[in-house]
């Protein structure tokens, strides 16, 4: 099974639930909504049918928090997000850690609508756990057409190269990211946002690449719509449009969900949905809402020439955050009237 590429680029971080791991999408994101702070993850498995226990693994956890005004209307709010990502035979395993702050812009007296600068920061490892298990690229080739020589020219196998050898198994770079975002409240019944990021503004080449490749991590630029609204007193709308661009791979997402209150006085609705990833998978959509604490299931069916491999069974993926509202009581003083005699 092939586990990397000849530079051994493992697959940028991406999701179906897109919405539900906010800062991965864009760091303007962190402290963009009302509460104290939000707690949340999300986990994905994809590929687990074509390649068994070697699919790609990948776990998220992220915390944001608006933490100081800025004059009557305007904040900041700081996050911070955490995953890690391995892949195929090799085990190629991506762990960050990443910081994020922005600035929120009240645009009318009664922040209705709200423009969001977030930049993010982190580190960012890279390593081989199981290099037996990786198959260069360029050897693939060789096999795959009857060559004889199936001699690989990958530095990460041909010692003394100028990466280092097959010693040159880890590697660390710095990350920024990027976002701008726009939010807006058009009716007591609907709102929506939208807004776009760019990753990976550095572009880190020998920090990055393993084996002493000259090829820079590409800039990823993603761009993200939203809206909510509500259709009557029991059923509500999303509509979700996800676009992602790291050369040379595009993706494009669309979302629909409907949402059914099964009861407004404890806060319960029950979310259904269905989406499409172009030229990959259809896509299943299901979740839960209850009070300030969200739930989503996402499963991939796949759609392209892989599902010869696979069946048709893409990856899923869990995800669900709680925001926190943590406010104090008012100390309200007992007034004593007493009545004119």
């Amino acid at each position: 099974m092939l586990g990397g590429f000849s530079q051994l680029k493992s697959q940028d971080l991406h999701n179906t639930l897109f919405y539900m791991n906010p800062l991965h999408m864009n760091p303007a994101f962190s402290g963009a909504y009302e509460g104290t702070f939000r707690i949340g993850g999300i986990y994905r498995d994809q590929a687990r049918t074509a390649i068994g226990k070697s699919a790609y693994k990948t776990p998220s956890i992220f915390i944001d928090a608006p933490i100081l005004m800025l004059g009557k209307r305007h904040w900041v709010g700081v996050g911070f997000l955490a995953f890690q990502d391995q892949a195929g035979d090799g085990q190629l395993v991506q762990t960050a850690g990443q910081l994020s702050g922005a600035i929120h812009l009240a645009l009318d007296k009664k922040s209705k609508n709200v423009f969001t600068f977030g930049v993010q920061w982190g580190k960012v490892g890279r390593k081989i756990k199981n290099i037996e298990g990786y198959r260069p690229e360029d050897s693939l080739v060789k096999i795959l057409n009857g060559s004889g020589n199936t001699e690989t020219e990958d530095l990460i196998f041909k010692a003394g190269g100028s990466g280092g050898g097959s010693n040159d198994k880890k590697k660390d770079y710095s990350d920024v990211n990027l976002g701008f975002l726009f939010k807006s409240k058009a009716s007591k019944t609907t709102d929506y946002n939208f807004g776009l990021s760019a990753r990976h503004i550095t572009t880190p080449g020998s920090d990055y690449n393993f084996g002493g490749s000259n090829v820079d991590l590409s800039m990823r630029f993603i761009a993200h719509a939203q809206l909510n609204t509500a259709l009557n007193t029991k059923w509500t709308l999303t509509p979700e449009v996800y676009f992602s661009n790291i050369t040379p791979a595009k993706q494009f997402q669309a979302h629909a969900w409907a949402g059914y209150w099964l009861n407004h006085t404890d806060n319960i609705k029950l979310n259904a949905g269905l989406g499409y990833r172009v030229g990959d998978s259809a896509q299943l959509l299901l979740g839960m809402d209850y009070k300030d604490f969200k739930v989503a299931l996402g499963y991939d069916f796949t759609l392209s020439d892989l599902s010869n491999v696979n069946s048709h069974q893409g990856g899923f993926e869990l995800a669900a955050y709680y925001i926190a509202k943590v406010y104090k009581k008012p100390n309200v003083k007992p007034v004593i009237l007493c009545p004119n005699l």
